[in-house]
């Protein structure tokens, strides 16, 4: 986990270089050949390379105050604050140089500082000629922003020689073109707005589960539509933006089977562009997500391998750590919640253990909703092997945190998780108030979901009753409410966290939650 403290000197007090952390979580941040690019990079440098020792230390994964002391005994500590902000700038300088060699932007830059170059030094025709390389690279990636600025440096050389040996035409031709990519550039900015805009509200809302809800993003929709019947508006960019606004609608509305449709489309349209795909793959990473969402919501998981396996060929990736990590992140909670909601605890036990060193003591890497996501799962996984006290210390996690998670989507499913924790320890001092502050915040969003009031009324008949004719009488008062909910899919979203119904249906019917889980999702 990333240290959370500064740099300290002896005396206890801060150092001049006041945020450490960023240095810290940039050298952990490093892939492998970035770490033997640096060192490469470094040695060409003149000067001190006390740096290099610094760095060494935080690449060891020294606690922060620990790397201040060391670095005093071998150097002097009046150079730390030096040395920290030198291997910062060292290190951006060397990813800057290293991205100008792979990234096709940079490329295209060079292109049109070339030209420039050539053109004030009148070398005309080997200036239009590194114009038209630029041009070639900028049209095959789809830059539109830098094939804009070709064309408009392309005017701007024709205008200096004064147009010479080019017709009206040609010139209203060029112009007209300024026009096209302007226009291209306008829609896909408005595509790129609504997209954004769902994906704030799903964000900051939860997952659509009303049709009230669902009425509320129609002005996106219709908006989205109108765009799409454009017909000039074509492209790569303007598709995937299409599919991924579409998939992302219908994942969020509940109609699972047009989200899958959707994301394979998005899926496949990535694989045969692979030049147009970013680096890191951050939409592709998002569609194959997307679609095990889908499959998940719709309760397919024996089809979740398949696309599993795509996430584990992105590890073959040179990406940044925190990337890679939510890869790693990604794989894990997909296998692990199909192994639960399949009564596969045992499995899913063994595979938490499996990713201890390699994701859960690096989860201060990761973004805070998978941080959280992650604690979640931990604590559900032991609701299910029947250790709530295990439970309760992961909880722990995601509840002491201040307000560190307060307002992600997946804090409000982990309040709810934690009543049926308290629960099982027999701690039901702690339910009313709890209960409250939940219906409280539900009021807020001025709806009352029928999970949740199933749930708060299951948990307030705690402790259970021990004889089996008061359990089936009890039983038979939830189990009509029970059917209902099934059938409506705006309350699967809940479901998909952890199925409350088939456990409300196991403490009450005296049967294993994992066989009540087989029949709902395999049987």
């Amino acid at each position: 986990m990333l240290p959370q403290k500064h740099f300290i000197n002896k005396s206890g007090t801060d150092m001049k270089y006041t945020n450490p952390d960023h240095l810290i979580q940039l050298i952990q941040s490093l892939t492998k050949a970035e770490k033997r690019y640096f060192r490469l990079y470094a040695n060409l440098q003149s000067g001190e390379k006390n740096y290099l020792f610094l760095f060494d230390l935080i690449n060891k994964g020294i606690p922060s105050d620990e790397v201040y002391r060391l670095y005093c005994q071998e150097e002097n500590k009046n150079n730390f604050d030096m040395a920290a902000k030198h291997l910062y700038r060292v290190i951006m300088d060397c990813l800057v140089h290293l991205r100008k060699k792979e990234d096709v932007q940079a490329t295209i830059f060079n292109y049109i500082t070339k030209a420039d170059i050539l053109f004030e030094r009148e070398l005309f025709e080997e200036a239009f000629n590194q114009l038209n390389k630029a041009q070639k690279l900028a049209a095959t990636y789809e830059n539109d922003p830098l094939l804009l600025l070709i064309r408009r440096t392309e005017l701007k050389y024709l205008s200096s020689l004064g147009f010479n040996e080019i017709s009206e035409r040609e010139l209203v031709n060029k112009q007209m073109k300024i026009n096209d990519i302007m226009k291209y550039s306008r829609n896909i900015n408005l595509h790129l707005q609504l997209y954004d805009i769902l994906k704030h509200r799903i964000a900051n809302k939860g997952y659509i589960r009303s049709e009230k809800q669902k009425d509320n993003l129609n002005d996106l929709v219709l908006s989205e539509l109108n765009l799409i019947a454009n017909n000039s508006y074509k492209g790569f960019e303007a598709r995937k933006l299409h599919l991924l606004f579409q998939a992302t609608y219908y994942l969020n509305t509940g109609n699972y089977k047009s989200a899958i449709r959707f994301y394979q489309e998005l899926i496949t349209l990535f694989e045969s562009n692979q030049h147009l795909i970013l680096n890191p793959p951050i939409y592709y990473l998002s569609a194959l997500k997307g679609i095990l969402d889908s499959l998940h919501l719709a309760g397919l998981y024996q089809e979740m391998p398949f696309f599993i396996d795509r996430l584990r060929k992105m590890q073959q990736g040179d990406y940044a750590t925190e990337f890679f990590l939510e890869i790693n992140a990604s794989i894990y909670q997909y296998e692990q919640v199909s192994y639960i909601n399949t009564g596969k605890f045992e499995i899913a036990l063994e595979l938490s253990g499996n990713y201890e060193d390699h994701l859960f003591k690096k989860t201060g890497l990761l973004r805070l909703e998978t941080q959280l996501k992650l604690y979640l799962n931990t604590a559900i996984l032991y609701l299910c092997l029947e250790e709530p006290e295990r439970a309760r210390k992961s909880m722990k996690k995601i509840f002491s945190s201040g307000k560190l998670f307060h307002t992600l989507p997946s804090y409000k499913t982990a309040r709810l998780i934690n009543l049926l924790i308290l629960a099982e320890l027999g701690d039901y001092s702690f339910f009313e108030n709890e209960i409250n502050s939940i219906k409280r915040n539900i009021h807020y969003e001025k709806h009352i979901y029928r999970t949740e009031k199933l749930l708060f009324r299951f948990v307030m008949s705690y402790p259970l009753p021990s004889y089996q004719k008061a359990q089936n009488k009890l039983w038979m008062q939830f189990q009509k409410e029970i059917v209902k909910i099934r059938e409506d899919k705006y309350e699967k979203q809940l479901l998909k966290t952890f199925d409350i119904l088939s456990w409300i249906e196991s403490k009450l019917t005296n049967r294993p939650f994992a066989e009540i889980l087989k029949e709902n999702y395999i049987g």
